[in-house]
């Protein structure tokens, strides 16, 4: 929370201050030889203050003074009436708080002026997008790289106001002028600043190149950084300012404080690990100080002496002069602070209080020499005939080279192509008849002439200008060289991927239907594996691909030359260094190969064998289970009637005749930890993310969270 304390006069503040005597019992004050009732009947006052004074007919003017005395004196009685109060800071310790997950506010870093200028002086690449019309432009900034400073220079509570001007304008060929020449509309001071959510217009329609720009903003000078807490409760600086802490607990913190008049406060509440808490309000009351109270004192007796003088002063007039150097004068003895008192809630007790002393914020400008267009320099740029409400091109001079005729262009991952769209007649009678037809065309070089492309969506921009194009929605794809113009791969495949530069995808017209079969391809066009596949994988420089009638698996590799021996079908994936699984497809046993193919000497006397897991491959026989290391060395014996995937470190397991007790084991076959009766798991292979679900023992309707190491979760 911040509180901007700004400049007021005396009078102004301390009638503040009866406000805080009435509503704040434990902040009160004293000061002797307050002086008695002037004992002024109705009959001789005249309420209000010194600013009309010279208006006033000579009675009227000795009643305002009247009134001034009077209300002065109630003033100073108010203040003799209480006394000062000892205050020591008072710790609750009661715990409060609903058990709910705490919210946290920024934690408040500013810069002073010097820091934000540095580093708006680093900051590149500020952009902006202009929009072409027949009859002129339209400008907008994109300032987003500039909003984390501005952050920095301004309070939780209230954003800076930045503005910015625009000055030098650079257009594309290659003129200049300045904006004040080419603001689009009379009403525009050549001064004034647009916020960066602004657009500002221009009256031509040239494509600009660049923008010289003027940001104008606020920022604090500097601050001072006070920490409170219960072992440090009182903080004085050197020049006279003052922090207490007189209350902390039960949610809540209160803080006196005394900081110079036109001063900002910023103040946190954070938690034990630095987190500043969510606040959820706060109270303020201002109060004299002393040197206050002593000036208003001064005041009222200057009051009395004015009022004996009125014979000499003659006018009206000359008594308002005479009061207005008394109050310039009392306002100069006043003295520089001002007494706060702040009592804040948050949604837990803090463990420190951190209050930020803002300077009086101070104008600045900073000047950005060159702003760039968004939209590179083209041979020519879409524009828009508001009159029309049609589209169409022109040249860096703001010239028509094909006159508005869609209804909308729009910029592709092309260069030099575009979506245009165009109203046709419809027999859809909830379309009004009228409906949008696009058509992808492009201009081919040195032309200005648009040609028709047979694709309607670029999909994808992908390696040395190829373009993963579709036809239309549900429709073919494609690989097309944009840089020459021509496909790579005919418009005949559906459902394609494309990854480390292989394009999967099966024959097909419609990506609804199915219909065709996988191949694969590299991205010159080459086939890698023909069309007569089921299905397709990329994982890790290898190929899996499922057979027609999906009876057996192969891996190959990026050549499509296949790895699995002759006969052998392959189960799981290759994962590190690990071998993979692999089965004859005539006698069911298995074996384990490596990257090139070759079978590894690995006995598998099992009639079961999972693929490798974490460096474990779980095996089976008559029902009895196990695991083998990565030499095929049985680490866990065939003790287990289920033995899950292997973890990082563990892998959940049952053992024989232990019906649904899950308990965790380690590579080594040691018992880690009992788990209990489990309902239900989430085991991934070659991971440590798995999650065993268990009944409660405490409640049959519950069940409890495990992760993979055995550590409790969550109840669910």
């Amino acid at each position: 929370m911040n509180i901007t304390q700004p400049r007021l006069r005396l009078l102004s503040i301390l009638s503040v201050a009866l406000l805080v005597v009435g509503c704040a019992a434990y902040y009160v004050f004293s000061h002797s030889g307050a002086p008695a009732d002037e004992g002024f009947g109705a009959g001789e006052l005249n309420e209000g203050g010194i600013e009309d004074i010279g208006a006033l007919a000579p009675p009227e003017v000795e009643k305002r003074l009247n009134y001034l005395i009077q209300d002065t004196g109630e003033t100073l009685r108010s203040l003799a009436r209480v006394s000062e109060a000892q205050l020591s800071l008072a710790v609750e310790t009661t715990e409060t708080g609903d058990g709910q997950p705490l919210q946290y506010e920024s934690l408040f870093v500013p810069f002073t002026s010097a820091q934000l200028k540095a580093a708006l002086a680093s900051v590149q690449g500020l952009r902006f997008t202009q929009r072409l019309y027949a009859d002129g432009s339209e400008v907008r900034l994109d300032t987003e790289s500039l909003d984390s400073l501005w952050k920095r220079a301004a309070t939780p509570d209230e954003p800076t106001a930045e503005q910015y001007l625009p000055q030098r304008l650079r257009f594309r060929d290659g003129s200049e002028q300045t904006f004040a020449d080419l603001k689009a509309s009379p009403k525009v001071e050549a001064d004034d600043t647009f916020a960066s959510d602004d657009a500002f217009e221009l009256s031509v329609n040239k494509p600009l190149a660049s923008v010289g720009l003027t940001v104008v903003y606020r920022s604090y000078p500097a601050f001072r950084k006070v920490v409170l807490d219960k072992d440090h409760p009182n903080v004085t600086l050197d020049d006279g300012q003052s922090f207490r802490l007189t209350a902390l607990g039960n949610d809540s913190a209160s803080v006196r404080l005394s900081t110079p008049k036109m001063s900002t406060l910023v103040v946190q509440g954070l938690d034990d690990a630095g987190r500043a808490l969510y606040s959820n309000g706060h109270n303020s009351w201002a109060f004299p100080s002393d040197g206050d109270i002593a000036a208003l004192h001064d005041y009222y007796n200057a009051l009395l002496q004015t009022k004996g003088d009125l014979k000499q002063l003659k006018t009206s007039q000359a008594v308002q002069q005479q009061l207005e150097r008394l109050g310039e004068a009392l306002a100069a003895q006043a003295g520089p602070l001002k007494n706060t008192e702040l009592d804040y809630q948050f949604e837990a007790t803090p463990q420190r209080i951190v209050i930020h002393v803002l300077d009086p914020m101070e104008d600045n400008t900073i000047a950005f020499t060159q702003v760039d267009n968004v939209l590179a320099g083209q041979t020519r740029y879409i524009a828009l005939d508001r009159s029309a409400e049609r589209y169409g091109f022109i040249d860096q001079a703001g010239q028509w080279l094909i006159k508005p005729r869609w209804v909308q262009v729009q910029d592709s991952l092309m260069a030099d192509a575009y979506t245009l769209f165009s109203e046709e007649k419809s027999s859809d009678p909830e379309s009004g008849g009228r409906a949008l037809r696009s058509q992808f065309a492009y201009f081919p070089a040195g032309s200005n002439k648009l040609v028709d492309l047979p694709f309607e969506y670029i999909t994808e921009a992908l390696s040395n200008s190829l373009l993963l194009v579709e036809r239309e929605t549900n429709g073919p794809y494609g690989l097309y060289d944009a840089r020459n113009h021509r496909f790579v791969l005919p418009m005949k495949f559906v459902n394609p991927t494309v990854t480390d530069n292989v394009f999967i995808a099966r024959l097909g017209t419609r990506t609804d239907l199915m219909e065709g079969l996988y191949g694969a391809y590299s991205l010159d066009g080459k086939i890698i594996l023909p069309t007569q596949f089921s299905g397709i994988e990329h994982s890790d420089g290898l190929l899996y691909a499922s057979s027609a009638d999906r009876s057996r698996q192969d891996v190959f590799d990026l050549a499509g030359k296949r790895i699995n021996p002759q006969g052998y079908n392959v189960i799981g994936r290759f994962v590190g260094q690990q071998p993979l699984l692999v089965q004859d497809t005539k006698s069911s046993k298995f074996a384990f190969i490596d990257r090139q193919g070759e079978r590894l000497a690995i006995k598998l006397p099992y009639d079961e064998v999972e693929p490798f897991s974490n460096g474990m491959a779980v095996v089976g026989r008559d029902g009895s289970y196990g695991a083998i290391d990565l030499a095929g060395r049985l680490q866990v014996p065939l003790d287990y009637q289920q033995i899950n995937a292997f973890q990082t470190r563990y892998a959940a397991a049952i053992r024989a005749g232990g019906g649904t007790s899950l308990v965790l084991i380690s590579q080594d076959s040691k018992v880690i930890k009992e788990l209990g009766s489990y309902t239900s798991m989430k085991v991934p292979e070659n991971s440590n993310d798995a999650r065993y679900y268990v009944r409660d023992p405490n409640n049959s309707d519950e069940y409890l969270v495990y992760d993979a190491d055995g550590n409790f979760v969550q109840n669910d």
